[in-house]
């Protein structure tokens, strides 16, 4: 009878565990209805027209398209200087060249972004623009807080 109770408990308790466990939230999951959620607001905000939506949705596809090209390119570059790195002996030369590709790189993926937001912008009305300039400088003022919170906590 005491061993029945037991393993009784045991099981109830893995129950309980894994059932906890599942229940959890991964981060990502989080972070993905934070950005729907935020879509929905702006979507609120900005009373965007069914014509908008469909002509943003459209840049945003194309926009999709265009950034996973970009950062292919990103990461081959980041590939090509480790592959230097293995070389042992190599150039200050060679290295700042691979190391100004990854700059460049970088400059075309912010380049497209920023592009990418202008043509957005672009299909606003007047009243609109001005409450995307609102959401996009509080959006900007909160990455801001967050890497200087991360600075903060992380001393190098």
């Amino acid at each position: 009878m005491k061993i029945n109770s037991i393993i009784l408990t045991l099981l109830l308790s893995a129950l309980f565990i894994s059932g906890t466990i599942y229940a959890q939230e991964f981060p990502g999951q989080n972070r993905e209805k934070r950005t729907m959620q935020f879509k929905e607001q702006v979507k609120d905000r900005l009373n965007l027209t069914d014509e908008q939506m469909d002509k943003i949705e459209a840049l945003k596809l194309s926009h999709r398209k265009e950034m996973i090209d970009l950062r292919a390119n990103l990461e081959k570059k980041e590939v090509e200087l480790a592959e230097l790195k293995n070389t042992l002996n190599f150039s200050r030369d060679a290295y700042m060249n691979k190391i100004n590709e990854i700059i460049a790189a970088k400059d075309k993926i912010e380049i497209a972004r920023a592009n990418h937001q202008m043509d957005v912008y672009q299909l606003l009305t007047d009243q609109q623009k001005k409450e995307w300039v609102k959401i996009t400088d509080r959006m900007h003022d909160r990455k801001h807080r967050e890497v200087r919170k991360m600075r903060f906590m992380d001393p190098q």
